[in-house]
C-alpha cells in the first residue's frame, strides 16, 4: 500500500505542470451596414481585444484602438416579413461606434454594424466593459415638443 501511495505521489511530482490554456477573444459575426471604414456592405467579424477591435473582412483587417472610441448606440429597427405563411415583427439589431480618428484634429468617424439577436447583448457589454462609456439607446431618444400658446 505504502509502496503504490509513493508510486503515485511521485508521477504526480514528475508530471508536466498542466496549465489552462488561454482563452482566445470571442469573435462576434456580424453585416457592416455603414460608416467611414473601407468595408464592403457584407458579411464582418469582430474581435475585441485588450487594447482594440478588429473588424475582418476577408483578408482585410482593421483595428481601431478602444481608447480612441467616444460613443457608443444600439437600438432595434422592426420591420414586416413572411413567416411561414404568417406576416410577423422582426427585429434587427444594430450597434454604432463613434471615434476620434486622429488626436490632432479630432476628426469623428463612425460604423453601424447589424448583429443577431444571440451576439447583440454579449457584443454591447463587452464594448461598454472595455470601452468604459455607457451606450446610449437609441430608441429611447427624448424627443423635444415645443408648444405656442
Amino acid at each position: 500500500m505504502r509502496f503504490r501511495i509513493l508510486l503515485l505521489s511521485f508521477a504526480v511530482a514528475a508530471s508536466p505542470c498542466i496549465m489552462p490554456a488561454k482563452s482566445a477573444s470571442p469573435v462576434y459575426p456580424m453585416t457592416y451596414a455603414g460608416g467611414n471604414l473601407h468595408l464592403n456592405h457584407n458579411k464582418v467579424r469582430a474581435v475585441v481585444g485588450t487594447n482594440d477591435v478588429t473588424f475582418i473582412q476577408g483578408d482585410q483587417r482593421i483595428a481601431l484602438p478602444l481608447v480612441n472610441i467616444t460613443g457608443i448606440s444600439y437600438g432595434q429597427a422592426a420591420h414586416r416579413r413572411l413567416l411561414l405563411a404568417h406576416w410577423g415583427q422582426a427585429e434587427d439589431y444594430y450597434i454604432g461606434v463613434t471615434w476620434k480618428t486622429d488626436a490632432a484634429n479630432a476628426a469623428q468617424a463612425q460604423l453601424l454594424m447589424k448583429l443577431s439577436r444571440a451576439d447583440y447583448t454579449e457584443f454591447l457589454s463587452t464594448l461598454e466593459r472595455m470601452t468604459g462609456l455607457k451606450a446610449v439607446d437609441t430608441n429611447q431618444v427624448p424627443t423635444a415638443v415645443h408648444y405656442q400658446l
